[in-house]
């Protein structure tokens, strides 16, 4: 009798154990979810997030290829009936150029057309007061010549504009004149160009009857369109009456291709 007791009393203990043990696991995994809830949640959300925003590159992805550009150039105006024309085209191509404007050219007779260039987005830049060689003037008057045109640029153009370029006439500059402009505070850009359309040596044998005003056009064109590729700076006249018609055919023939007309 007593052995049997003793049977039933150990079959007792081994089944509490038992169940004890499985409460306890039971009970040590609950606390574990609770010690640490968001472990294995957050990695199903950032899964779910990574599988969202792949599923928004299907949207049609922004256009990051490089655009091919153009600088036009018009030195030595402004001049109220070619400039205009020369708007008149910019705006129909949704172009811009920049425009280095002559201080003795800037009055209220052509601030019309300089406001108007500003409010296109074009830039006007320096070239000088009254068309010098930069190299041969002395040191006050080369400061006249570019600080002359800067005010008066700031002047007519409506919105105090500060130019922040300038072109030397003919293209002549020098260490000298360049230390000159930086030592008196005039902190500006220098610009020359890559490709010139002579526009103005057509203009003159168009003139004197060497050639008709369809070849002088034609020639500076085709002047143009050998040394004009990506990243070229024009080189054009505003204040000749053929330039109008050659700034149609480059901007005609380039936006074809695809080209940017920009600002220097």
């Amino acid at each position: 009798m007593n052995k049997n007791s003793n049977l039933i009393f150990i079959l007792l203990f081994v089944a509490i154990l038992g169940v004890g043990v499985l409460v306890g696991v039971i009970a040590g995994t609950q606390l574990f979810d609770l010690a640490f809830p968001q472990e294995t949640t957050s990695d199903n959300l950032e899964s779910t997030s990574d599988s969202q925003s792949t599923g928004s590159s299907s949207d049609k992805p922004v256009d990051q290829t490089p655009k091919k550009m153009i600088a036009l150039t018009f030195d030595d105006g402004p001049n109220s009936e070619n400039t205009a024309k020369i708007l008149d085209l910019l705006e129909q191509y949704d172009a811009q150029a920049t425009f280095f404007v002559c201080g003795s050219n800037v009055s209220i007779s052509t601030r019309t057309v300089l406001r108007r260039a500003v409010s296109l987005g074009c830039e006007i830049g320096n070239h000088t007061l009254s068309h010098k060689d930069m190299k041969t003037l002395s040191a006050q008057e080369l400061l006249k010549e570019i600080r002359d045109t800067n005010e008066k640029i700031a002047l007519h153009s409506g919105t105090d504009y500060q130019c922040k370029v300038y072109r030397p006439p003919y293209g002549n500059i020098n260490l000298s004149a360049m230390n000159t402009l930086y030592d008196n505070d005039i902190r500006m850009y220098s610009i020359h160009w890559s490709s010139d359309s002579l526009d103005w040596e057509y203009q003159s044998r168009y003139k004197k009857g060497e050639i008709t005003r369809e070849a002088a056009i034609d020639g500076a064109f085709q002047t143009i369109v050998n040394e004009t590729g990506e990243g070229t700076v024009i080189l054009m006249h505003d204040i000749h009456e053929i330039t109008p018609d050659i700034l149609k055919l480059v901007l005609e023939k380039y936006t074809a291709e695809g080209y940017t007309f920009v600002t220097v």
